[in-house]
C-alpha cells in the first residue's frame, strides 16, 4: 500500500514539473522506481529540454528498445550520431539494430564508423560475427565438374555428395584423410541429395530412374530410393507420381523425413507447386504428412534427440526457419527476417546451434544461430553462392558447397580453428561492401 502511494506521488511530481516548464533531473533511485512507460515519458521530456545530454538520450533509445519501439530508438540514435559521430557504442548498437531489420548496407556503414571511432576497435570481435571469415576454410573437391550437397558419414571420416563428372548426377564419397574418391551410385539417371544411415549401411537419395518419359531430365519426377551398401540392393521407398526429394534419416535411423509435392493437386506448372514435409519409416512404410499449408515447406531435418524437426517455409512471405514436434504438431518460428530468405536448416550435434544459408547480404552465405534463434553469426562472406551447410558428427566442422571458383565444389569450415580479423581488416571488408 505504501509503495503504491509512493509511486503515485512520484508520478504526480513528474506531472507537476512537466506542467511547470520541464522535468527536473531525477536521482537514480527515483528513476528506477518508475515503470518502463513512466521512464520513457520522463526521458522524452528531459531530453527535449536537454538535447545535448547524450547519456540521457542513450537511456531513452535503450528504453525504446526494451519496449520494442525500434523506429523511435533509431530516430534517437541518429540524433546522437548527428551531434557526435564518434560514438562507437552507439554506432555499433545502431548497426546491430539495422541488421535485425534487414537493412544490411546502412548497418555495415555504422559498423565501419564504429571501428574508425576512438576506442572502436573494442567492437571488432562482435562486428566480425556479421562479416564472416573468422573460421578456417578447406576446399575438399576441386574438379571441373560440379560437386554439391555434402553430408558426412556417421564416423565423420568421409563426405558423401553428388557429382556430375559423367554428365549426369551420381553419388560419390571422398575420404577426408586420403582424399581418395569413389562412386557409390553410377547410373544414366540423376541420383541426388544423398544421406547415409546412422549405421553407415544404407544411403537414401533421390532419383528420376523410374520416370521414363522422353522429356528433359529437369522435368522428370524424382522419388526417394535406398541402397543397401552391403548387398547393393536398391529399393524405391516412395513410388509416387509426385516429386519427392531431400530425404534425411533420423539420428536413430528409424525414420526418414523428406519433401513432397504430392498434396498439391492443382493443375499448375511444376514451378508453382506447393511442397510439404513428410515422414516415413526407414523401409518406406507409413507415410505421414507433417505440414499442411499452401506454402513451400522444405529442408527438413531431425534434431539429435529426434523429437523435433526443423525446416524452412515461405508461409509468411520470405523463407524462415521453423520447428515442430516430430509428429508435425506445435509448429513455431525459430528464426526469420522479412527482408531475406533463410533456407535448409541443420542442427548441431550438441543441439546448441542451427546452421543454414541466407541471402541476407545479397548473395547466399552460411550463417548459424542459437537453437532459440538468438545470436546470429555469419560464417562465410563472398559474392559467391555458399549453400546447404551440414554439421560433422562431432560438431567441429560444417561442410557446404560453393561456386566461388566458377563451378560448385565442396568446402569445409573448421569451427575449432579461428583467426580473429583485425579492425583494419574488417574496415577493408566493409569498404569493399559499401564503398569508400
Amino acid at each position: 500500500m505504501r509503495k503504491s502511494v509512493l509511486l503515485l506521488l512520484l508520478v504526480s511530481v513528474i506531472f507537476f514539473v512537466y506542467q511547470c516548464g520541464g522535468p527536473k533531473k531525477l536521482t537514480q533511485e527515483e528513476y528506477e522506481q518508475l515503470s518502463p512507460q513512466e521512464q520513457v515519458v520522463y526521458l522524452e521530456k528531459y531530453t527535449e529540454k536537454n538535447p545535448t545530454d547524450i547519456e540521457a538520450q542513450k537511456k531513452l533509445y535503450r528504453s525504446y528498445l526494451e519496449m520494442d519501439m525500434q523506429q523511435k530508438a533509431i530516430s534517437v540514435m541518429e540524433k546522437i550520431l548527428k551531434q557526435d559521430p564518434y560514438q562507437p557504442e552507439v554506432q555499433f548498437e545502431y548497426g546491430e539494430l539495422l541488421m535485425k531489420r534487414g537493412e544490411e548496407m546502412p548497418a555495415f556503414r555504422a559498423f565501419r564508423d564504429a571501428l574508425k571511432s576512438p576506442g572502436g576497435t573494442a567492437y571488432s570481435s562482435r562486428i566480425s560475427q556479421y562479416l564472416g571469415g573468422k573460421y578456417t576454410v578447406q576446399q575438399i573437391t576441386s574438379g571441373q565438374e560440379d560437386e554439391a550437397f555434402p553430408v558426412f558419414s556417421p564416423d565423420g571420416s568421409k563426405i558423401i555428395y553428388q557429382t556430375n563428372e559423367k554428365g549426369n548426377w551420381d553419388i560419390a564419397e571422398i575420404d577426408l584423410n586420403s582424399r581418395t574418391t569413389r562412386l557409390l551410385l553410377d547410373t544414366p539417371s540423376d541420383e541426388e541429395l544423398p544421406c547415409m544411415s546412422p549405421d553407415g549401411k544404407k544411403i537414401v537419395y533421390t532419383s528420376n530412374a523410374d520416370d521414363r518419359r522422353p522429356i528433359d531430365d529437369k522435368f522428370k519426377v524424382r522419388e526417394i530410393y535406398v541402397k543397401n551398401l552391403e548387398n547393393g540392393i536398391v529399393d524405391n521407398l516412395t513410388e509416387s507420381v509426385a516429386d519427392d526429394w531431400l530425404p534425411r534419416f533420423s539420428h536413430e535411423g528409424e525414420y526418414v523425413v523428406f519433401v513432397s509435392e504430392r498434396s498439391d493437386l492443382r493443375s499448375v506448372p511444376y514451378t508453382e507447386k506447393h511442397s510439404d514435409i513428410f515422414r516415413m519409416d526407414d523401409d518406406g512404410d507409413f507415410h505421414v504428412q507433417l505440414t499442411h499449408q499452401d506454402a513451400n515447406d522444405g529442408g527438413a531435418c531431425f534434431n539429435p534427440d529426434d523429437d523435433l524437426i526443423f525446416y524452412h517455409s515461405n508461409k509468411n512471405g520470405s523463407y524462415d526457419i521453423f520447428m515442430m514436434k516430430s509428429d508435425g504438431s506445435l509448429p513455431m518460428t525459430v528464426y526469420g527476417n522479412p527482408e531475406s530468405n533463410e533456407v535448409n536448416p541443420f542442427v548441431s550435434p550438441d543441439s546448441r546451434y542451427i546452421t543454414f544459408f541466407s541471402d541476407l547480404g545479397g548473395s547466399y552465405d552460411i550463417y548459424r544461430v542459437k537453437i532459440d534463434g538468438g545470436e546470429l553469426e555469419r560464417l562465410t562472406m563472398s559474392a559467391a553462392q555458399n549453400t546447404n551447410p551440414v554439421y560433422s558428427p562431432d560438431g567441429q566442422f560444417i561442410a557446404y558447397h560453393s561456386d566461388q571458383n566458377g563451378n560448385y565444389d565442396i568446402f569445409m569450415l573448421n569451427l575449432q580453428s579461428t583467426s580473429e580479423p583485425t579492425a583494419q581488416e574488417l574496415i577493408r571488408r566493409l569498404d569493399a561492401l559499401v564503398g569508400q
